[in-house]
């Protein structure tokens, strides 16, 4: 007899574990980051030492911020849920990136529309569909954000100019830890959390390449696909 999947007992193992890594590192990771802080005010500048502590102190923050997606990551099941404006999420993620890449042009659509769901949560998906087109598109080129109202589904597509996923990756993508980009920065927790929440909302996650406004140019498209809030207001 084939043995038999449990997807529930395989999430929460995944949770649990999720929980315990992020702990554990974190505990870690916060030490470096403590006494690497306390080193760079103690060596001068000009010291060739002083840029060696100071990647030291890079690397720390950046696994730290890093396990604090995690943990979110562990807590997307127990979201709370309400109507919740999609355009008001889109609209506050790009003002976060603004925030993080002053250089990056977004360009909204806004087609309206509601979720039930979270309102942080919303957001925070999106900022990280908005990062991942950040890290993944050329210098300078312009993200595309669209939402749209289809009847009982609500449509959010983040368009950028990158390469998009390797063929390789798409039916793994949004696993955790499955990642094309090198780095603490690219460790693959971004868009399993995007999955997560779609899927705990009923909806799902697509990706696709599409043409670009130059001939013979290519972009890549995520779609997140999400049941439309119905209630009245």
């Amino acid at each position: 007899m084939a043995p038999t999947t449990n997807v529930a007992s395989d999430s929460d193992a995944l949770v649990r574990f999720a929980k315990r890594v992020s702990h554990d590192i974190n505990n870690f990771s916060t030490v470096v980051l403590t006494y690497s802080e306390l080193l760079l005010s103690d060596i001068p500048d000009a010291d060739p030492i002083h840029a060696d502590v100071a990647e030291i102190h890079r690397a720390a923050d950046a696994t730290v911020r890093y396990l604090q997606r995690v943990t979110q990551f562990s807590r997307v099941g127990s979201m709370r849920r309400m109507p919740t404006a999609v355009d008001d999420g889109l609209v506050d993620a790009t003002a976060v990136l603004a925030a993080e890449q002053g250089d990056r042009p977004v360009q909204l659509f806004l087609g309206g529309g509601r979720i039930h769901a979270d309102s942080k949560w919303w957001r925070d998906v999106v900022i990280e569909l908005l990062r991942n087109a950040h890290e993944a598109a050329p210098a300078g080129s312009t993200i595309v954000v669209r939402s749209a109202v289809d009847g009982d589904t609500v449509t959010v597509d983040v368009e950028d100019d990158g390469a998009g996923i390797p063929d390789d990756l798409l039916e793994t993508v949004t696993e955790p830890f499955v990642t094309s980009k090198q780095g603490v920065s690219g460790a693959g927790i971004g868009l399993a959390m995007a999955d997560m929440f779609m899927r705990t909302l009923g909806g799902s996650i697509h990706f696709t390449r599409i043409d670009g406004a130059a001939a013979g140019t290519r972009r890549t498209r995520v779609r997140a696909v999400l049941p439309a809030d119905t209630t009245a207001s």
